[in-house]
């Protein structure tokens, strides 16, 4: 996570983030790929897995914090917002997430949009339920940038 790595080095810290079907879990353990693995065509458990393998280059170990940010300290940071498609095989990334941050102290919020996949709001002007999204997303980003 950009926020992460900008406390590490004693940078400003961004007003928020806004994250879009986040793969986080390093490990690629969630019960989502199992629960919503005939529904997610692409993002199967071994597609995943060589995705991160790829990611972290096999020198990263997928526990390392700056990799996997649920084995982070996530306490101080910006507030964060998620955005996860009910039928992704990544959901519990998110809501783990989620979770992680909230126990840290940190302003989350979680929007799980049912029936949509893998980062669904790349359908904004095409689907109704991404321009939601999108919407949502600048609805919850303005007053944190004083808008």
């Amino acid at each position: 996570m950009a926020q992460l790595r900008a406390r590490e080095q004693g940078l400003p810290l961004p007003a928020a983030a806004l994250l879009m079907s986040p793969a986080v879990d390093m490990e690629v353990v969630g019960e989502s790929y199992e629960t919503n693995r005939d529904k997610d065509p692409l993002f199967q458990k071994d597609f995943v897995r060589a995705l991160v393998t790829g990611f972290l280059g096999g020198a990263v170990d997928p526990r390392d914090p700056l990799a996997n940010p649920l084995y982070a300290d996530l306490s101080g940071l910006g507030p964060v917002y998620v955005q996860a498609g009910g039928d992704e095989t990544l959901l519990d990334d998110a809501r783990q997430l989620v979770e992680h941050a909230e126990k840290a102290g940190v302003e989350t919020r979680l929007d799980v949009f049912p029936d949509m996949l893998h980062t669904f709001q790349m359908a904004a002007g095409r689907a109704c339920e991404a321009d939601e999204a999108i919407g949502r997303l600048a609805g919850w980003v303005r007053p944190r940038l004083g808008l």
